[in-house]
């Protein structure tokens, strides 16, 4: 009984491990099955596949290289994420320390109250300068309506405008004038004008000359040399037969420094004082206080008086010695006695004697001033002169060595401004005439307030490449002297004495005219 007992207690583990085996033989089978299922698709999949040569997989390789790396290990991804974790709870511990007592404080000073003042006064600013923004739109719309109204404004026409180009001034140059003014030019060829003149007088020369001179045209002039009428008439018989050679307030001065030194003022010793004074490019009264200082002992006077324009090679020289003095007058030679008439004769019959010198009074000749005066108011009035553009008054000026001649221009003498740019404008014509004249020169004489006027005559002429140059013209006062017959001055011409022992000064010419 006990033995079938245990036999039945062993039964079911027995059936147990039946079991077991049968369900490790039917997963050995599954495992073959699938084994030679996924065998054979193994085949197939490599079956299916293109063969590879070397060089593709080669290519494939250096494919796979250039892929980027993998990302990084999952448990260093992981660490990181715990301490990020770790640093954003820190983070929110500080948080909690953080004091924000202050901005508490603000946001209960700052209440609802304030904030509604605050928008009130804002308002109040708003309607304040609203009206003051409302003055000024009214005040640009007021300027707006005035610029409507306002013209358009026109700049004037562009101002010609030319750089200076300085050439020399031709020598003898045939100068047309060109009077610039306001309203237009005027023409005046000072040489052309005055030729026709010139040439009548020519004629009738000696017409001019003094026959009967009388002394009242110089009573005046004389009187303030001398002091007084009487001593002037008591110097007029010397004085008289010069006044064809010599201006007579030179001749005078030369007497009165003769008489107050002790000499005689005869005709000869004026005279010969007076050519003296030519050839040293002197005066009379102060060649004759060199003749007087001489006699005097003061030779200092004479030879500063040296003509010699080369200080080593001097002209002049004298020198006392033995009781006389020797005077060289280049390679003349004399030696006189140291007595005032031996002295006075060297210089009028010695030196004044010489050929070289007596010469220069004998082809010098001072023409009546009235006398011409007469003739050319005549010839103002002549028919010679209705061609003419201008016509003229002669008249004597003290001082002046010349007549001179106030021209006035007739009607239809000039040009506008307007006119001078027409095509075959006289001016125009003057200007290509002026052009065809080697010696051709237009002088501009602009008046001030016309320079407008001379910039558009002037580019004419520049157009048309007229020699040319400016200057300024302070008044309309159209002159012409009469060349070549000198007259008398009727006045005393200043003479400043020369310093003892010196030599002539130097004087600074003008500077030389030129084209521009």
């Amino acid at each position: 009984m006990s033995k079938r007992k245990h036999e039945e207690q062993e039964l079911p583990f027995v059936a147990l491990m039946d079991t077991m085996t049968n369900v490790v033989g039917v997963l050995i089978i599954v495992l073959v099955m699938v084994g030679i299922s996924i065998a054979g698709a193994v085949k197939k999949i490599l079956s299916d596949l293109p063969p590879v040569t070397p060089e593709e997989y080669q290519k494939m390789l250096e494919i796979v290289k250039q892929q980027p790396p993998p990302p990084a290990d999952p448990k260093k991804l992981e660490e990181e994420k715990k301490l990020a974790e770790q640093k954003l709870k820190k983070a929110i511990e500080d948080l909690k320390t953080i004091d924000v007592t202050a901005v508490e404080s603000q946001m209960k000073f700052m209440d609802l109250e304030t904030f509604r003042k605050k928008l009130e006064d804002a308002r109040k600013l708003r309607t304040a300068q609203k009206a003051e923004v409302d003055k000024l739109i009214a005040e640009v719309e007021r300027l707006k309506a005035l610029l409507d109204q306002t013209p358009v404004f026109k700049p004037d026409p562009p101002t010609y405008v030319r750089l200076p180009n300085p050439r020399p001034f031709p020598e003898n140059p045939n100068e047309t004038r060109v009077l610039v003014a306001k309203q237009g030019v005027l023409f005046l060829n000072e040489k052309e004008f005055i030729k026709p003149v010139i040439d009548g007088l020519d004629k009738i020369r000696s017409q001019f000359e003094y026959k009967e001179v009388k002394i009242d045209p110089f009573a005046k002039m004389l009187e303030s040399i001398f002091g007084n009428a009487k001593a002037a008439q008591a110097a007029w018989p010397e004085l008289a037969p010069l006044v064809n050679t010599f201006q007579l307030d030179q001749v005078a001065l030369a007497q009165k420094a003769l008489i107050t030194g002790g000499l005689p003022a005869t005709k000869q010793a004026l005279t010969s004082v007076g050519n003296i004074a030519l050839v040293t490019r002197s005066t009379m009264p102060i060649v004759a206080e060199a003749i007087v200082g001489a006699t005097k002992g003061d030779l200092t006077k004479w030879t500063a008086l040296d003509p010699s324009r080369d200080p080593t090679v001097p002209i002049i020289k004298a020198a006392s010695a033995g009781g006389k003095i020797n005077f060289s007058w280049g390679a003349n030679l004399v030696s006189v006695k140291n007595t005032p008439k031996d002295i006075l004769d060297y210089f009028t019959k010695d030196l004044g004697g010489l050929p070289a010198i007596k010469k220069l009074s004998a082809d010098k000749v001072i023409y009546d001033a009235f006398k011409l005066v007469a003739i050319l108011e005549r010839a103002a009035a002549s028919p010679m002169m209705n061609s003419s553009s201008y016509t003229f008054k002669p008249s004597v000026r003290p001082g002046a060595a010349l007549v001179q001649l106030a021209l006035t221009p007739k009607a239809g003498g000039g040009e506008t401004r307007e006119q001078i740019m027409a095509q075959g404008s006289t001016f125009q014509r003057l200007m290509r005439q002026i052009k065809a004249d080697e010696k051709g020169v237009a002088v501009f004489q602009v008046m001030t307030d016309a320079f407008p006027t001379y910039l558009d005559a002037r580019k004419i002429a520049d157009d048309i490449g007229v020699a040319a140059t400016w200057e300024f013209l302070p008044k309309l006062d159209v002159t012409a002297n009469v060349t070549g017959f000198e007259v008398q001055k009727f006045a005393v011409t200043a003479t400043a004495p020369r310093p003892n022992g010196t030599t002539p000064a130097v004087r600074i010419t003008a500077p030389k005219r030129s084209l521009d």
